[in-house]
């Protein structure tokens, strides 16, 4: 083989281990993956059906549906015979449970929150250089103390094998009380617990050095980030270079706590201005206004010093999926009943009209659901079973 062969073959693999995602360590893995990607579902489904039963697994049972803790936070604890699966919900409709998102200041991977005077001692990882989102970092400190004891309740029955999952802020949470978990002082659950986490279509959460703390802390096949690569969520909050990239725009302050902007309007509008801006202050100051208006509905609320110019980072163990296809869908049925139509807007040879301005146009946050999330891993992982699969998209998606 020539040097220059040898060369091109170098920088191609080089730039491969760059570019690609990481791959399950096991078939295991992959197949606990599907499990958990369905029941992320269920908030979805009993909302939409009131019953999740056609989404959840064979072997699974609920256990535990709990209260609403905090920001609007919730979670379900779903069984086999010898596993448990702690399941949170992602954001809500809430305009709570956006300000939690919202709250992207960052703070220190170990410190103390402060609720109504009562001190919440946490600690993502013992490094002093890592830090995490404060939103998420609330979160943990109002759900805590009811996982704990769930798991305790878990621990008396034999149950030691527990998978944190999630969806969207649901699964920021499932990492962080991951990371929660495994830092505990020995005395406070049973060292026999073990941990996965299997986090999907999540924001980050902290920065690199808390990226590598928590990646490297874990045995391999026990952790992984699910996301996919046209969802914008997974890039929030945006890192420096991303904010110096966006035009100055109006007060996010403004733009975020007016009356008349609704969270929905957050969403699928303007999320990644309000994650993102062009300095710490603005970040910081939006932050501040997110946590006096969480103050108002929850009591209180004493934060840790906010770190200064720290990035956040993705998460290692990156499974990345494919775009979710869009389906063509007419804004007017009737073309397909008028001759003049659909003579003058010309079909393809697939039987689809060559002008795109016919059909509906790609919700914002389609990307984004756990649903198509579904179905895309499913498309990946099991084609077979996607193929058979009855129902692709929920209408209510489209």
């Amino acid at each position: 083989m020539s040097k220059s062969i040898k060369y091109i073959t170098f920088v191609f693999i080089v730039f491969f281990s760059l570019n690609s995602s990481a791959q399950f360590y096991s078939q295991e893995n992959t197949n606990e993956a599907k499990d958990m990607v369905a029941i992320c579902n269920s908030f979805t489904f009993l909302e939409l059906y009131k019953s999740d039963k056609g989404i959840i697994p064979k072997g699974y049972t609920k256990r535990f549906t709990s209260g609403v803790f905090g920001m609007d936070n919730k979670y379900q604890i779903y069984q086999t015979k010898t596993k448990a699966v702690i399941n949170l919900r992602g954001s809500t409709t809430k305009k709570i449970s956006w300000m939690e998102n919202i709250y992207s200041a960052m703070v220190p991977a170990k410190g103390q929150i402060k609720i109504e005077q009562e001190a919440f001692d946490y600690n993502f990882t013992s490094n002093e250089d890592a830090g995490v989102h404060a939103g998420y970092a609330l979160g943990i400190a109002f759900l805590a103390k009811d996982v704990i004891n769930n798991i305790k309740s878990l621990n008396y029955d034999g149950i030691y094998d527990i998978t944190i999952t999630g969806h969207s802020q649901g699964g920021a949470l499932a990492i962080l009380l991951r990371a929660y978990l495994e830092n505990l002082p020995k005395d406070v659950i049973s060292e026999k617990n073990k941990f996965k986490t299997y986090a999907f279509a999540h924001p980050k959460v902290g920065n690199k050095v808390f990226v590598e703390a928590y990646t490297s802390s874990f045995e391999k096949g026990t952790s992984y980030s699910i996301v996919n690569v046209k969802d914008f969520i997974p890039r929030m909050p945006l890192s420096q270079n991303e904010h110096k990239k966006m035009p100055t725009t109006e007060s996010l302050s403004k733009l975020i706590f007016d009356k008349s902007y609704s969270a929905k309007d957050a969403a699928i509008g303007t999320l990644g201005k309000m994650f993102g801006s062009t300095i710490d202050g603005l970040v910081n100051y939006t932050s501040e206004s997110a946590l006096k208006e969480i103050s108002k509905k929850v009591g209180e609320i004493k934060m840790p010093n906010y770190l200064e110019g720290e990035d956040y980072a993705e998460m290692g163990n990156r499974i990345e999926l494919m775009p979710f296809v869009y389906p063509k869908i007419l804004k007017d049925p009737e073309i397909l009943k008028n001759d003049s139509l659909t003579e003058y807007h010309k079909m393809n040879d697939q039987g689809v009209f060559e002008d795109e301005s016919v059909y509906k146009s790609e919700p914002t946050l389609f990307q984004h659901k756990t649903y198509n999330y579904y179905t895309g891993f499913l498309k990946k992982f099991y084609p077979k079973e996607y193929d058979n699969l009855e129902l692709k998209y929920l209408p209510e998606n489209l």
